[in-house]
């Protein structure tokens, strides 16, 4: 018979500091979309952003890089992810 106590105590966690909690995070990757530019008139009208990168994991060759990318793509990325997975990653970017 499993000991129900044992089976739901608390993991003992370790309090966190300031110096912890405002500290550099060990791995990261971050995206940041900014800087929309419209172009064209009318029914030739449309607008790109500025997709960022930075991160320090290892399984990136270049750390920091800057793309411009039209809405379209964007809505391309969640039709992929939503086809793909179960959870949905991406909403309402904009």
């Amino acid at each position: 018979m499993v000991d129900t106590a044992e089976a739901t105590r608390r993991l003992n966690v370790k309090k966190q500091t300031l110096d912890d909690a405002y500290a550099a995070p060990a791995n990261f990757l971050e995206i940041d979309i900014l800087n929309p530019i419209t172009h064209g008139v009318a029914k030739k009208r449309y607008t790109d952003y500025e997709v960022r990168m930075r991160t320090n994991l290892p399984v990136f060759k270049v750390k920091e890089s800057s793309v411009r990318r039209r809405y379209s793509d964007f809505e391309w990325l969640r039709n992929e992810l939503e086809r793909d997975s179960k959870v949905m990653c991406i909403s309402n970017l904009f």
